[in-house]
């Protein structure tokens, strides 16, 4: 994990912060904006949030760099995870058809994905729809696609690893999930994409207001 990666963990990690962005140049901090709710002031949240990552990581924020945003109660209502239903594959003469189901709440979308029948195709075709479903969440402005899929071990257990990239109001972002492989291979690929992408969603969510 990066630092900023193991940065923006421990701060979605604090109470009441429903999202995070950091701005690095250089190797310095220049914004950090974060999305929160109202439970506590904008000055006691960036105080928690510079206490934290002083404690933990030894890095010194000016309170200047932080920007809180304060979203009211009822619109944390709205489900900021996605959450995997189920999947299903059909096999016919031309290839493999697979549908990816996941919902956020009472919503739920499903994504499509054909393939030929060889093991690695149906394996990305796998992230793919997954990757498909999760965008019927998100605004137009906001995409993922998939990169890559890898199978790859882990201290003696396999593990499915997914990257896909983040396209959202301009800018570029890579992401990468991971799951360990149990007895359904094909859930793990499901799991890691949704490990790569459920990080990053609260403050998507947000914008994208889950719409019914």
């Amino acid at each position: 994990m990066s630092d900023v990666a193991a940065w923006k963990d421990l701060v979605c990690r604090l109470p009441g912060v429903l999202g995070v962005e950091f701005h690095v140049e250089e190797g310095r901090v220049t914004e950090l904006h974060v999305l929160s709710d109202q439970s506590r002031s904008p000055k006691q949240f960036a105080r928690d949030i510079q206490s934290a990552l002083l404690a933990k990581f030894h890095l010194e924020l000016d309170h200047r760099v932080i920007s809180v945003a304060q979203i009211p109660g009822g619109m944390q209502e709205r489900p900021a995870r996605l959450i995997f239903d189920h999947l299903s594959m059909a096999t016919s003469r031309d290839g493999v058809t697979v549908d990816v189901f996941l919902r956020a709440g009472e919503r739920s979308c499903t994504g499509h994905s054909h393939c030929d029948s060889s093991p690695a195709a149906r394996t990305r075709s796998i992230a793919e729809a997954s990757v498909a479903a999760i965008n019927q969440f998100l605004p137009d402005r906001c995409r993922f696609t998939l990169d890559d899929v890898r199978m790859s071990s882990l201290a003696g257990h396999e593990v499915a690893m997914v990257g896909v990239a983040l396209k959202a109001d301009g800018k570029n972002e890579a992401l990468l999930g991971a799951c360990y492989v149990g007895e359904e291979p094909n859930y793990a690929v499901v799991l890691a994409t949704l490990d790569a992408v459920n990080r990053r969603l609260p403050m998507l969510a947000v914008q994208a207001s889950f719409p019914n």
